[in-house]
């Protein structure tokens, strides 16, 4: 046996980076997960902490609340999201539902504990036998689906929360495009719901607002300045002052933009796709005369 047989498998290799920590690659696009900081501390900083998961769960409430982990790649959001919830004063049980379409990764990790001491042995064998892990209580559930997500998202509860941490449109451009985006809406449309993600690309945040999500800037991730946080009207509406939100700033640059409109939408389509975004009732009420002219 070759000595990197136990950090390959399939499409995916384990990087170490010089940092210290290790994270997972895929072969063929070159992309790391977690490629420059530490895939807990990023785990929580972005993904946990901003969705206040802990205030969350200590809220009474009948009803579970729902966490979207889309993108399980190898755990480490799911992971962030179960230490907080079992160090957290939880009143309020919760689900993890992970979405991913190739576990090799997962399995990967698995294979090599000691450098992805986050993952928690007993768990993440469950959710690869029988994909769900229950707490002892049956408060805390993690459930794993398997396949696309355009196809297993209807097959799940509706989020109030998501974790959308998927590989980038050069890898992955099904998971980026406004339709997807736009089913997704249609999920949450009437709920309180936000999604969380690492990007801050000009065009995957115009496919947010074309979908109808109201966008805000997130935290600073690693080589990122900011990150994103999407909001359907109802969570935008309960408290319009809690998110930072994209104003006239980001329009103004967008409508500059040479990678403005996302990869489905076609050139006959791009006028539309504009007026949707202006029409947005997050820049409806902004002057028209301070806006550049349309470029299409």
């Amino acid at each position: 046996m070759k000595s990197d047989e136990p950090y390959r498998l399939g499409n995916y290799e384990v990087h170490k980076a010089w940092e210290g920590f290790a994270s997972i690659r895929q072969i063929s696009s070159g992309e790391i997960m977690h490629s420059r900081t530490d895939p807990m501390e990023e785990a929580r900083r972005l993904y946990v902490e901003q969705a206040g998961l802990a205030e969350r769960a200590h809220q009474c409430a009948a009803e579970p609340l729902i966490l979207w982990d889309v993108g399980l790649g190898a755990a480490a959001n799911a992971m962030a999201a179960i230490e907080c919830y079992e160090n957290a004063d939880a009143q309020r049980s919760l689900q993890v539902i992970s979405f991913e379409n190739d576990l090799d990764p997962l399995r990967l990790a698995a294979a090599n504990l000691k450098l992805f001491p986050y993952l928690r042995a007993e768990l993440i064998d469950a959710i690869l036998a029988a994909s769900e892990w229950r707490a002892n209580d049956g408060k805390l559930i993690w459930k794993l689906l398997q396949g696309d997500f355009a196809t297993t998202m209807n097959q799940a509860p509706a989020p109030d929360v998501i974790f959308y941490d998927v590989f980038s449109p050069n890898t992955s451009p099904q998971l980026w495009r406004t339709a997807l985006f736009r089913e997704l809406f249609g999920v949450c449309r009437n709920r309180v719901t936000e999604l969380f993600t690492y990007t801050c690309s000009t065009a995957n945040r115009a496919a947010l607002f074309a979908a109808g999500f109201f966008v805000a800037r997130g935290r600073r991730a690693g080589e990122k300045i900011e990150t994103t946080i999407a909001m359907t009207p109802a969570a935008f509406h309960r408290d319009p002052a809690k998110r930072d939100l994209l104003g006239l700033d980001w329009l103004r640059r967008w409508e500059r933009s040479a990678a403005k409109f996302p990869g489905d939408v076609a050139p006959n389509e791009r006028s539309a796709f504009e007026k949707i975004i202006r029409d947005h009732e997050q820049f409806r009420n902004l002057p028209s005369t301070e806006r550049l002219p349309s470029t299409t």
